[in-house]
């Protein structure tokens, strides 16, 4: 199983052009699933602007 991030949390977070690839995706609350991904929601989010 692999976890992702939602893509368009990434898109409008101030971090966005670093590399979470360490983040902890696993522990983040899951909000969709499919066979062999899960994207969450990323508790390091943090809006532009």
């Amino acid at each position: 199983m692999t976890h992702h991030p939602k893509g368009g949390m990434c898109c409008a977070c101030q971090h966005a052009r670093r590399n979470c690839s360490t983040l902890p995706f696993k522990t983040m609350l899951p909000i969709q699933r499919d066979a062999n991904t899960v994207i969450v929601r990323c508790t390091d989010f943090k809006r532009q602007g």
